[in-house]
This record gives structure tokens, sequence and C-alpha cells, in this order.
């Protein structure tokens, strides 16, 4: 006798089956749109705007280098331990001094953020702020810096009249050693400099009016911004201050062939296109590549933190308000 379940096994496999059927319909239109998408300049097009988006994304050395430094400053105010402190101030002035050399219109911000977090790795650690400024810059680091004749002419004429400076002190005061080392690292640095283009005249003058040394020879009103400072600091951040003019004076003109803040980006297209405009920061550096260019600017970013942060240690009032309004004027 035939039950129902027999039944209905035996009439199973004469049923429709809607399901497989509509699966296979869906699976029909979807290999059509495959095809048709995949032929389709849409979809191509589509996969380029992808690929331009990615490389966009990607920071340039400007941005690792700012980036950088605020996740040290973050590392130093959140620092537990003087290690750490140490650590986090080594390292904000290494990027710093980056973001003075890759980032258009940061250089005074840069190498003065920089001399900053060497008078604290100073006070951390200890150092002797003259054997630091007298090691920041290396005799070698000149002769391959492609500093410019203008920018290195500038520089030098401030670097010896610091030198000239600091020694009329030290002999009226009473010469100390550490006072003779950096006169003498300042005039030594203005021979390497002057040297570097030996076509130009040399700019140093070798005696300055000493009118306001004698008049002031312990503090002096800073005209920048009218905080009393010792003589000796002033000294000092005048020439950092020296230096940042004479990186900075000139760079509008060749700021119209670059677009955006980071100096860096034109690297590449310099490289791959000889015919195209230099794009250094100096208008007197129209030869120089934006390879050079950011060396050049690296250099004098460590020899201007290099004299702010001696400044500081002589002295001279170190808060981030009144160094970066300095450096701007």
């Amino acid at each position: 006798m035939q039950t129902v379940w027999d039944s209905i096994q035996l009439a199973a496999p004469h049923r429709p089956r809607p399901a497989i059927a509509r699966g296979v319909i869906a699976g029909f239109v979807g290999l059509v749109v495959l095809l048709t998408s995949s032929c389709s300049p849409a979809g191509s097009a589509l996969a380029r705007v992808e690929g331009r988006a990615e490389q966009e994304t990607e920071l340039s050395p400007c941005e690792v280098a700012y980036q950088g430094a605020q996740h040290d400053q973050a590392a130093f105010d959140t620092a537990i331990s003087s290690v750490q402190r140490s650590q986090a101030s080594r390292s904000a002035s290494e990027h710093w001094i980056a973001v003075a050399a890759n980032c258009t219109g940061r250089f005074a911000e840069g190498s003065m953020n920089s001399a900053l977090a060497l008078y604290a790795l100073s006070r951390i650690e200890g150092t002797s702020p003259f054997s630091d400024a007298i090691a920041a810059v290396p005799s070698d680091a000149i002769a391959g810096s492609h500093l410019s004749s203008s920018e290195a002419s500038a520089i030098a004429l401030a670097e010896d009249r610091a030198g000239f400076g600091i020694e009329v002190l030290a002999a009226r005061s009473g010469a100390s050693s550490d006072s003779l080392r950096l006169s003498d690292n300042h005039k030594a640095l203005a021979q390497s400099l002057v040297s570097l283009h030996p076509e130009t005249s040399d700019p140093r003058e070798k005696v300055y009016a000493v009118q306001q040394l004698l008049a002031h020879p312990a503090t002096i009103t800073d005209s920048v911004t009218g905080l009393s400072t010792t003589t000796s600091g002033q000294i000092e951040m005048d020439t950092a201050r020296a230096i940042v003019e004479a990186m900075t004076a000139t760079k509008s003109s060749s700021e119209n062939d670059t677009d955006g803040d980071d100096a860096s980006a034109s690297a590449s297209s310099s490289s791959s296109n000889s015919n195209s405009t230099s794009t250094s920061t100096s208008a007197s550096s129209s030869n120089r590549n934006a390879e050079d260019s950011i060396q050049a600017l690296t250099v004098a970013a460590r020899i201007t933190a290099s004299r702010a942060a001696t400044a500081f240690a002589l002295g001279f009032p170190a808060f981030r308000a009144a160094v970066l309004t300095s450096a701007r004027s």
C-alpha cells in the first residue's frame, strides 16, 4: 500500500525547481553585467581615480616632519622620567630641523623650535650649551651645504660680528674659556662660509661698532620683543635672526614657481624635467636643484638652532611666543 510520504517522494523528481531556475537566470544576468562593465570606459576611469587618490594620501616629507614634531611635544609633556624627556627633546630637535628644510615658509618656526628643544635637552642632560653649539655644525657640513653665495655671505657677516661681540664682552668682564671658545667658533664658521665661494668678495668687516656693547655690557633690552636679556644672549639671538633673514628674505620670487607648503615636493619634478625652473627657496640660487636647496636649508637651520639655543643658555627669554615673534620680525 502506497503511503502519502511515498507519493510525495515519487512526485518530487517531476516537479519544477523554481529556486534553481532563478539562480541560473541571476548568474547569467551577473555575467552579462560583468562583461559589460569590464569593457566600459567608466570602469577603467574609476580604477585610475582610485589609484591617484591612494597616491595623494601619502604624506609628504613636510607633513611627516611636522607630525613627528607634534608627537614629540606630546611625548615630552606626558613623560614621567628624564630619559623620556631627553629622548623626546632630541627627536623634536631633529623633526623641527626637517620642518625648516622641507616646509616652505616654516624655516623660522622649524629652526627656532629646534633651538627650544636643544635648550631643553641641554638642561635635562646637564651638557654645556657652548660645547653643543660648537659641535652643531662641523666644517665638512658647510663644505657640502650648497648655500648660495648671497646666503653664505650674509651668514658669514653675522657670524663674524657675533665673534667680535662675544670677544669684546669677554675682554670687558674678564675672559672665560667658554666665551673665547664661542667667539673662535663664530669666526671659524664665518671663514668656512667665505671659503665656500672664493670668487665672492669677503663680507667680513672684522671690527664693528662697540658703543652698545660698552654701554650695556651685562643686560640690554631686545628691540624686537621689548624684553630684557643679557647682552651676550642678545648677540646670539641677533645672529640667529640674521640667518633666518638670509634664508627667507629673497624666497618670495621662487615660491611663485611652486604650489603648496612642501618645499621638497618639487624634488621629483625637478629631476624628471631638466628644463623646469628651480624651486629653491632662495632666488639667488636659481641654479640649485630642490635636493640641494633642502640640504642648504638643513645646514642653515642647524646653525640657527645652535645660535638660538646658546642665546637661551646665556639668558635670552626661552619661551615660544617671544622666540617666534623674534624670528618673524
